[in-house]
């Protein structure tokens, strides 16, 4: 398997697994590379985030750097999966800017404080306005992209993940965030974690969200958002013939920031 997944998490933030099995997890499928990303929630949503204590950064990213020394046959990167909330919008922001992380992926999971990715909130208020969710879903994504501070947009078109689907017409939204993503430069990834962990049982983004990304010109990653040594590079073949269906020839390569043809 020749693409990297930049979407891993382990024991420091939520995933179930060490560093170790998750790096011989990707050395036995042969990945090139494989890049950490643990959540990174501020201090005031930790109770609903599940990233590591702030505390414990410089740690995370000691680990990194040393189970990627054990294991020179694969390149093992430091990334950060980071919350974005406009209200603690200035603490996000100074942790990305005081830690080495190799690069950052942006993650909308709150609207307006309600974190719509707990399975235990399915009933919540917060789901009563779907639409709602969906319009302040792409409002904040679209203002985390003008801050300068994220690499690639994590799983596009999160809220779909327990089937919740708008009934108003979200296009020009679509359209508005993908030329935010665009202009800043930004990738988005081919996220697998839906097909069998999610009601959704679909890739993030969506089909039809992909080709418009590739119109776009906005590059891609692949990551499975792995919770589980077992879970990396999960679907990467479904993933691939997602990303030649839409239109792309090749792939961001986050080690180096270069363009690596899709074989």
């Amino acid at each position: 398997m020749h693409v990297p997944d930049y979407h891993v998490h382990s024991r420091f933030s939520d995933g179930e697994d060490e560093l170790r099995a998750c790096v011989e997890r990707a050395v036995e499928l042969g990945l090139p590379e494989l890049g950490f990303a643990e959540h990174l929630t501020p201090a005031r949503f930790a109770d609903e985030g599940c990233g590591p204590d702030q505390g414990r950064l410089d740690e995370y990213v000691a680990a990194v750097r040393a189970i990627a020394a054990a294991y020179p046959q694969l390149r093992v990167l430091a990334g950060i999966e980071a919350d974005y909330l406009p209200e603690a919008a200035d603490e996000t922001l100074a942790l990305l800017a005081a830690y080495p992380f190799d690069y950052v992926l942006c993650s909308v999971h709150f609207v307006d404080g309600f974190c719509f990715d707990e399975p235990d909130d399915l009933e919540a208020d917060g789901w009563r306005d779907v639409d709602r969710v969906w319009r302040r879903y792409y409002e904040t994504l679209i203002e985390a992209t003008q801050t300068g501070a994220f690499d690639v947009v994590a799983h596009l078109d999160l809220p779909k993940m327990w089937g919740f689907r708008p009934s108003a017409d979200m296009s020009g939204l679509e359209h508005d965030a993908l030329a935010a993503i665009a202009a800043a430069g930004m990738a988005i990834e081919i996220n697998t974690s839906a097909l069998d962990r999610y009601p959704v049982a679909e890739m993030f983004p969506s089909a039809s969200l992909l080709r418009r990304a590739r119109a776009a010109g906005i590059a891609i990653t692949f990551g499975c958002d792995a919770h589980r040594a077992a879970e990396v590079g999960s679907h990467f073949a479904q993933a691939l013939e997602l990303a030649r269906a839409a239109g792309y020839e090749s792939f961001l390569r986050l080690s180096d920031g270069e363009s690596v043809a899709l074989l």
